[in-house]
């Protein structure tokens, strides 16, 4: 007889905030895609994580989304607190070896989540997706010079494995998680305090190249939105200084 495959387990956190259009129907879309994907040994448990108190209509319809789905998870909490705050709540919950987080629209191709999973299978601690020339060309003309200039200054003044942080999507095993809890920031620049305490911490990273999906559309920055994450910086610039010198942080 054969020897039966080992099984592997993940969870998929997945932050939401204000679903508009028909988000449900998307949403179970690519839960099914993905999951047409793997293979019989692997399992997914989907942990959505509403950033705030969630609208009656968006609640009522998890209710109903999770009596048919026994691998979707709901969480939410009482006020708005930032994208970051969120993720961490979703990967506190997760029980699962490895942990991947990307948007709630799945806006990355659904084969470079099967890619990442396989990689952590394959030993790393720490999987990140790194945006492609054909990312890049769809980004609007704003959001392509923040991108630019965050990238300018991560290189200036941060010491990091990877430059091209910004990337919704990321996997991790259990030495990762411990990183990842260890974070603070609640917004966007989460995921490069992330690599910065794994990379500190010396754990095993993987870069891979993504491709977004065609459906995605990006949204714009309000000026509070780059004012906080400019304080974010430099709070990063402070972990840097303290994680150079071997300092707890």
């Amino acid at each position: 007889m054969l020897p039966r495959k080992k099984s592997h387990h993940f969870s998929v956190v997945l932050p939401l905030y204000k679903p508009i259009g028909n988000w449900e129907e998307l949403f179970l879309q690519n839960v099914k895609e993905l999951n047409d994907l793997l293979s019989e040994n692997v399992t997914v448990r989907y942990i959505v994580v509403y950033d705030g108190l969630p609208e009656e209509s968006v609640y009522e319809t998890f209710q109903s989304i999770l009596q048919n789905n026994p691998t979707i998870s709901f969480l939410s909490y009482a006020s708005n607190m930032g994208k970051g705050y969120a993720l961490r709540c979703g990967v506190r919950e997760a029980d699962t070896d490895y942990v991947i987080i990307t948007d709630f629209d799945f806006p990355y191709a659904k084969r470079n989540i099967v890619e990442l999973m396989d990689l952590l299978v394959d030993g790393y601690d720490v999987v990140v997706g790194k945006r492609s020339e054909s990312y890049f060309r769809q980004l609007p003309f704003k959001r392509k010079i923040i991108s630019e200039t965050c990238d300018l200054l991560k290189k200036a003044f941060l010491d990091l494995p990877s430059y091209d942080t910004q990337s919704g999507i990321k996997a991790f095993n259990k030495n990762g998680k411990e990183a990842f809890l260890e974070t603070t920031i609640n917004r966007f620049l989460i995921d490069t305090e992330f690599l910065l305490r794994s990379h500190k911490k010396h754990l095993a990273i993987k870069e891979i190249n993504i491709e977004l999906e065609s459906y995605v559309r990006f949204s714009n920055f309000g000026f509070k939105v780059l004012r906080e994450e400019m304080n974010n910086f430099f709070k990063l610039l402070h972990l840097n200084k303290k994680l150079r010198k071997g300092f707890a942080a």
